[in-house]
């Protein structure tokens, strides 16, 4: 099984936030190896606070390319 986002990707809390109610835009910083469940895992850094978390593959979605841009610039 391979990752699904890469290392640097941006990405988003799949749902409107996580539980602990942080969201806005993250960066794939390590990727992890699967869980006892089977999914894979990834490290990943608020790119505004610094804020780091592990989350599993299904808690993150890429961010679209033209919000990756706005983010970026």
């Amino acid at each position: 099984m391979s990752h699904k986002y890469s290392l640097g990707q941006l990405v988003h809390s799949a749902g409107a936030s996580f539980a602990d109610r942080t969201g806005g835009v993250y960066e794939v910083v390590r990727l992890m190896p699967e869980s006892s469940n089977g999914e894979l895992g990834y490290r990943i850094r608020h790119t505004t606070s610094g804020t780091e978390r592990a989350v599993g593959e299904s808690e993150i979605r890429a961010v679209a390319a033209e919000e990756a841009h706005t983010t970026a610039g």
